[in-house]
């Protein structure tokens, strides 16, 4: 059987491939590179210097957004908005838009230009590893974050205090989630598990198959709860899907025509004793480095940011039982736009005013914890600043002066 399956290799290594295969691969493999080596965003998902090694290539991008946006799609306003938490910004929406021109224009043309090869295989070999390491990395980056309760953490005091209907979608769906360990866990572990199957060739497909549906339910909530990461949960989807037709044959036979599904081509053809070596290594050093990343961060940022994040000593929620203004006692009526109903404070350096009307406020605090002073400033305007004094006559009460 190795011998037949040695031959079955080798008609792969030479047939000719067509004009619109290789078109196809080009294309594809350059979009890829393109969102994998997008280093735009102010989230750091891998280590430091990488960004830093990638500055002149950022700035490019920089550059060339806003002028494609003021130049070419004239644009009524200008791109000052670079990207950040959100990954649905119009910069987001013209970079894809310059990816999918020049995956386009450079394929087409590296096509062109070099029509008399024969194949593309080695290229696709290559290119199949690196993107389905990516998909690996980002879903187990996704899924411990889960699994552990870190990117959908349970409701705040803040949120537990909103009126149901003034929760925006995301906010809903935030809270939706967040509710529920059990379910945490169990979309967590879906993501987890498609991350470490695409790790090993034999188990790509299952997990490319797994990826998909889990990602297409990532992807609809986020266009149904308008949550800003639909451009990159598409990306994802399609990387997914791009990997599994590599088997689309097998497939059909399989689950269509209720036909044989011949054995899938994984090695590479006349691969060297050395390369082979290498490879494994690398392969070992990358596992290492996503499990180190993904779980092992996670499970930092948890003990940083959630069960060991300090909690301000005024934690609480409070509720306003008298308000004094300029000596004089106001009424708690619910047309009082200045009166406080409600005080949230919750992280350290924060604090949350309801009024009597239900609108809120939120402002920076600063605690003296010795000399018992609370010193309040906006978030817009640092100069306008607020002081008092506070004490706790009882565990229940506080009272702000």
């Amino acid at each position: 059987m190795a011998h037949q399956n040695s031959k079955e290799l080798q008609p792969q290594a030479i047939t000719k491939w067509s004009m619109a295969r290789k078109i196809w691969l080009l294309c594809i493999t350059i979009y890829f590179s393109f969102l994998v080596l997008d280093f735009t965003s102010s989230d750091e998902i891998f280590p430091h210097f990488i960004y830093w090694l990638f500055t002149p290539y950022v700035n490019f991008w920089n550059w060339m957004v806003p002028w494609t946006g003021k130049h070419i799609l004239h644009l009524g306003y200008p791109i000052t908005v670079l990207p950040n938490g959100s990954g649905d910004t119009t910069y987001n929406y013209v970079l894809q838009l310059l990816w999918i021109v020049l995956a386009l224009i450079i394929g087409v043309t590296w096509a062109l230009l070099d029509r008399k090869r024969i194949s593309y295989n080695r290229l696709a070999y290559w290119a199949r590893i690196i993107v389905r390491y990516y998909l690996a990395f980002t879903l187990c980056s996704y899924g411990f974050s889960k699994v552990i309760q870190l990117q959908f953490s349970a409701p705040g005091l803040f949120r537990l205090m909103q009126a149901y209907g003034d929760s925006s979608p995301m906010g809903l769906a935030w809270t939706f989630l967040g509710y529920s360990k059990g379910y945490n866990f169990f979309i967590g572990s879906a993501e987890v598990l498609a991350g470490l199957l695409l790790l090993f060739k034999r188990t790509t497909l299952i997990g490319s198959l797994i990826a998909m549906a889990v990602m297409m339910n990532v992807a609809a909530m986020n266009f149904a709860y308008d949550i800003p990461v639909k451009i990159y949960s598409v990306n994802l989807v399609i990387i997914a899907a791009w990997l599994a037709w590599y088997d689309i044959k097998r497939l059909i036979n399989l689950l269509i025509l209720n036909k044989i599904a011949l054995p899938a081509r994984l090695a590479m053809p006349a691969q060297k004793r050395w390369k082979k070596i290498l490879q494994a290594t690398l392969k070992i050093v990358a596992v290492c480095f996503i499990l180190y990343s993904t779980l092992w961060q996670s499970m930092i940022s948890y003990n940083k940011y959630v069960s060991g994040a300090p909690k301000s000593p005024l934690y609480g929620i409070y509720n306003v039982e008298t308000f004094i203004k300029n000596k004089d006692t106001l009424p708690p009526l619910t047309t009082d736009t200045a009166r406080w109903k409600q005080m949230v404070i919750e992280y350290p350096g924060y604090v949350w005013f309801k009024s009597m009307a239900d609108s809120t406020n939120g402002f920076v605090i600063k605690l003296d914890t010795i000399k018992h002073m609370a010193v309040l400033h906006s978030y817009k305007d640092s100069t306008k600043t607020f002081g008092f004094n506070y004490s706790k006559p009882d565990k229940d009460h506080l009272i702000f002066t």
